[in-house]
């Protein structure tokens, strides 16, 4: 999934759920800067010297070791699920340990994770965790690492992830042939809906825990199924998105406590960046270029431990700490020892 469904529609379930405007923009906005976040910083507090490095999860390099992708990849966008997954029967009869497939037993443990997760950074993981669940109905039948398994059709790009299938598993009211498949024709609003359905519930459940309201008084579904159906409306296949910028439109008339995206947000309130020749980046080839690296420091006066990104980046480093936990039976299955790494 992109932006429309990790931002806005994440941020209106998450509303919509009983979560109010303030958590539900922090669960909206740190669902949508997983992928954002895909740049290794080392910030220094300017009096002490120390210095604090983040773990991205996302890359732009996928030529990055088997071991890196792994701890990306499996974790935060492709978690691996049931390889006899009704939804994931294959003409060649493959099946694979890493096999994405919908509303996973991993998938569901990292949501629940985030639930018990520390007070103060609470809301940034939920939002991470969210990217990861519904990701399982967009990204489902791919693996997250470089594998034929994944090869769609015959073209050139590297079978990692859903390369093959470009954006086509990510765009919603968009139909697509997954050739691979026995069920080979895709809807992604069935997907969708589905897996909002089932985020609203997961939400809906926790916020009960939490007295936040009595079970009798639980929100219902169908009301928010039905706006969404309405936006996500008739389907259209093709290589271009369309009608995304309406149902933004949309999504902003439905949702208009929900802020525009800014994925710079976060890290500039938080850091300073002394920029050293041209501005550089630690993901990616294009890093190899760059002669002089540029300085970040945590703003002055601001209480780092305390910022947005500061909180985003914990909740990060938990989420995928718990998930090598998690998932460390099936990476040693493959022989891959991923934890020191």
């Amino acid at each position: 999934m992109d932006i429309e469904y990790h931002y806005w529609v994440t941020g209106i379930i998450a509303h919509g759920a009983g979560f109010n405007e303030d958590e539900a923009q922090i669960i909206a906005y740190s669902s949508q800067y997983v992928d954002d976040n895909d740049v290794c910083f080392t910030v220094k507090d300017r009096i002490t010297e120390k210095k604090y490095r983040n773990f991205v999860s996302q890359t732009m390099d996928i030529l990055k070791p088997k071991d890196q992708l792994m701890r990306i990849y499996p974790i935060f966008h492709f978690v691996p699920g049931d390889p006899s997954h009704v939804l994931a029967r294959r003409h060649d009869g493959k099946m694979h340990v890493l096999n994405t497939t919908p509303d996973s037993e991993h998938a569901n443990a990292l949501l629940s994770a985030a639930f018990k997760s520390a007070d103060d950074v609470k809301s940034y993981q939920i939002g991470v965790a969210s990217h990861a669940y519904v990701d399982s109905w967009a990204h489902q039948n791919f693996v997250g690492w470089h594998d034929s398994f994944n090869a769609v059709g015959v073209n050139v790009l590297p079978n990692i992830g859903h390369a093959d299938a470009q954006h086509h598993p990510d765009w919603p009211c968009h139909r697509w042939d997954d050739t691979r498949l026995v069920d080979r024709e895709v809807n992604n609003n069935h997907r969708f809906l589905s897996a909002a359905e089932r985020l609203f519930s997961h939400y809906c459940d926790y916020l009960i825990t939490q007295k936040r309201y009595a079970v009798e008084n639980r929100p219902a579904w169908a009301a928010l199924e039905k706006e969404l159906a309405a936006i996500f409306c008739s389907t259209c296949s093709g290589h271009t998105n369309e009608g995304k910028e309406k149902r933004i439109a949309q999504y902003k008339k439905l949702a208009p406590w929900l802020n525009k995206y800014d994925e710079q947000l976060w890290f500039n309130e938080a850091v300073e960046t002394k920029i050293r020749g041209l501005k550089d980046s630690c993901d990616g080839l294009e890093n190899k270029f760059f002669l002089f690296k540029d300085n970040h420091y945590w703003r002055d006066g601001a209480e780092y431990e305390k910022t947005k990104w500061y909180k985003f980046q914990q909740a990060v480093k938990e989420h995928e700490r718990f998930a090598l936990g998690d998932l460390s039976g099936i990476f040693d299955q493959m022989g891959n020892d991923i934890s020191k790494v």
